[in-house]
């Protein structure tokens, strides 16, 4: 149940400190992490956030057009990537879900698939694939309901570029994208800063371990200029913007 205290202190923490008129596509990189800099464990769910945070996050998910994460946290999280947590009383603004997923290989029982036939105001993903996609994967998904975006645009690992995908998006209506992981997803955008118009980090009073945590970054960082830190629960998160770097 939705503590209305609650909704009204993420309500005003996201009209304060995320820009509410896009000039073009904006983007919002979020994440939860430990003390240690952990998102999860090798191949294992883990969640992090309280529930006032979670319900920050879900807040903002409402104030986006769409919500994009990797296939790694399709397989591993099986997410709906909807703002279930609101309130009753609020009509639900889910945004639509964005799955990059260069091979195809989103589970045809995953929620993000099925949850749509059981809550028709859930919206059916988009699955963002390379050109090297199986084309009769292609086909089963889209005859689930998926709509496949395919990205001509390649990395050196075969995966779409981010500019690419952001732009494909952009041309399909979004202004206004929130990129939640799992951890390739957020250091591939934490390398291309330019792509970045904020960063939300909710961090947790928990220790992971670098024997079996998965870090949200890498040794490639941007410069992060923080703009507010706000509690949520026993978690703080912070708002910043990444830097350019030279």
């Amino acid at each position: 149940m939705c503590d209305q205290a609650e909704y009204l202190h993420a309500q005003t923490f996201i009209s304060t400190h995320l820009p509410s008129d896009p000039d073009g596509l904006r983007v919002t990189l979020t994440f939860a992490q430990s003390l240690d800099g952990m998102i999860s464990r090798t191949g294992q769910a883990l969640a992090l956030s309280s529930r006032e945070s979670l319900l920050m996050t879900h807040r903002m998910r409402a104030t986006h057009d769409a919500i994009l994460v990797g296939i790694g946290t399709v397989l591993c999280d099986n997410p709906q990537l909807s703002a279930r947590l609101l309130p009753a009383g609020e009509p639900p603004r889910h945004p639509q879900p964005v799955v990059l997923d260069p091979m195809l290989r989103t589970p045809v029982d995953a929620r993000l698939l099925t949850g749509p036939k059981d809550d028709a105001r859930l919206k059916m993903p988009w699955v963002v694939a390379g050109p090297s996609a199986d084309s009769e994967r292609r086909r089963q998904l889209e005859d689930l309901g998926a709509t496949v975006i395919v990205v001509d645009g390649v990395d050196d690992d075969g995966r779409p570029r981010l500019d690419r995908v952001v732009e494909a998006l952009k041309q399909r209506g979004v202004e206004r994208l929130m990129v939640e992981g799992g951890a390739q997803v957020i250091r591939a955008f934490m390398r291309s800063p330019h792509l970045v118009h904020r960063l939300v980090v909710t961090i947790a009073p928990v220790y992971v371990g670098a024997a079996d945590g998965v870090p949200a970054v890498d040794a490639v960082l941007p410069g992060i200029r923080p703009l507010a830190y706000e509690q949520f629960g026993c978690d703080v998160v912070m708002v910043a913007d990444l830097q350019q770097t030279n």
